[in-house]
């Protein structure tokens, strides 16, 4: 059994090696003690992006994760001008119910794509705003706080001309 001390500095270690290499760039934000209904985790990047690149999400999840799919409300915005919203479903575990994703024990990453080929329009600051909206079946609302993901990072990938 891994302790929660060594998942907890695991999880702040990949948070702060986020990177900016290779025209790419990944922004992790560890989610504690639950997801919030009403919250939304916001990354915020001031460079200029210049290339067409594809943005995708990395989730983490574990056993405690109470569903097999997850719906996020995804905003794109410089400044307060909104530029885009998606609502979005993404497959976390398969018809058996084992989680996708790569990882060892339990604890799992999806790569899950959000835009293909995407280049600003606009000026920096891009900030990028994302809240779960995942409700049981019947429920009009979702419950308080989400559990089982322990991260949700962001990561904008230069499209490479070599494919």
């Amino acid at each position: 059994m891994i302790s929660k001390n060594l998942v907890m500095l695991t999880l702040l270690f990949i948070n702060m090696t986020s990177c900016f290499e290779n025209n790419s760039i990944r922004i992790d934000h560890d989610i504690l003690n639950g997801w919030g209904l009403e919250e939304s985790i916001t990354f915020e990047i001031n460079d200029t992006i210049d290339f067409p690149s594809d943005i995708f999400f990395y989730i983490r999840n574990n056993n405690d994760y109470p569903f097999s799919n997850i719906f996020l409300i995804s905003r794109i915005k410089s400044n307060k001008k909104v530029f885009e919203v998606d609502t979005l479903e993404y497959m976390m575990a398969d018809i058996n119910g084992d989680w996708l994703g790569k990882g060892f024990s339990v604890i799992k990453e999806s790569k899950l794509t959000w835009k293909r080929n995407w280049k600003p329009n606009f000026s920096p600051p891009y900030i990028f705003e994302v809240k779960q909206a995942n409700r049981k079946i019947g429920q009009i609302k979702g419950d308080k706080n989400l559990f089982g993901i322990l991260s949700l990072g962001l990561s904008i990938e230069k499209i490479s001309n070599e494919e």
